[in-house]
């Protein structure tokens, strides 16, 4: 029998840490600095729900941004225009900038001497099949 009172906040003495020796030895991980411009990039990728046209929608506030500086174009600011041929231009001349090729590698073929086009190809046409047998499915 134990010679004190076992329970709620009172380990047994088998239970207990030794006496200099915390439950945690390596502690909390120190937090890794972040740059301004992380910060400054995850706040402006952050989704917001909005509603437009009386439907709940979300975007990232950059997709915001570029939404609002476009409608005040529209709605004939000249420094907004200027702001949005100067991005529109931007764009026509870097159509690619931003977009990244996925690389897979260790893929497993379907057949001998397939390659990873085909792979893919293969893949597309079975997303289009499906699609297309779930519109069928919700017109029956």
């Amino acid at each position: 029998m134990a010679k004190y009172e076992v329970g709620f906040g009172k380990p047994p003495e088998s239970g207990r840490f030794r006496s200099g020796v915390s439950g945690n030895p390596k502690g909390r991980p120190k937090r890794k600095p972040s740059t301004y411009a992380e910060r400054v990039v995850d706040l402006f990728d952050a989704p917001v729900a909005y509603r437009e046209g009386g439907k709940a929608k979300v975007a990232t506030r950059r997709e915001l941004a570029y939404k609002m500086l476009v409608d005040k174009a529209a709605a004939g600011g000249d420094k907004e225009i200027k702001q949005v041929l100067k991005m529109l231009r931007r764009a026509m001349r870097n159509p690619n900038v931003g977009a990244v090729p996925i690389v897979v590698e260790n893929w497993l073929p379907d057949h001998p001497g397939q390659t990873a086009d085909q792979k893919g190809a293969e893949v597309d046409a079975r997303k289009i099949l499906s699609s297309a047998e779930r519109s069928r499915e919700g017109e029956g």
